[in-house]
């Protein structure tokens, strides 16, 4: 049987990128997404919404362009697939949360409007971990 493991989430940044490289000179851009929905509505009538704190880190060109353009509070549309890390501290306690890889994003709204997709090319397929 087949898998599938894609995501597309819509939603505002809730820190500016941190962009880095790697040792081999590859940007890496970690960010967090808040992505809002609504949930049902409360006893008078007004509407509920959960918000999701999503991790998303990018490699390569696009690290590079989220970094440049972006900044907290963007709007953003991305599409990537699920990733479970896991770590243990320094106090030898494990934890793991899920990440998003991404694969191509869009900018939404405000001036940085693009109408193009930001997809890898085939060099960015090998991320660095």
């Amino acid at each position: 049987m087949s898998s599938l493991n894609r995501v597309f989430l819509m939603g505002n940044l809730t820190r500016d990128p941190e962009l880095r490289y790697t040792p081999s000179n590859i940007g890496v851009v970690t960010f967090g997404l808040a992505v809002n929905s609504i949930v049902g509505r409360d006893s008078d009538g007004n509407r509920k919404t959960e918000v999701l704190f999503v991790d998303i880190t990018a490699f390569g060109k696009q690290a590079e362009a989220i970094a440049q353009y972006c900044k907290k509070g963007t709007p953003l549309f991305v599409e990537g697939r699920l990733r479970l890390r896991t770590w243990e501290d320094k106090d030898g306690n494990k934890h793991s949360k899920h990440e998003i890889i991404l694969s191509a994003f869009q900018f939404i709204g405000g001036t940085n409007n693009q109408k193009d997709d930001i997809k890898l090319s085939e060099d960015d397929e090998d991320v660095p971990f």
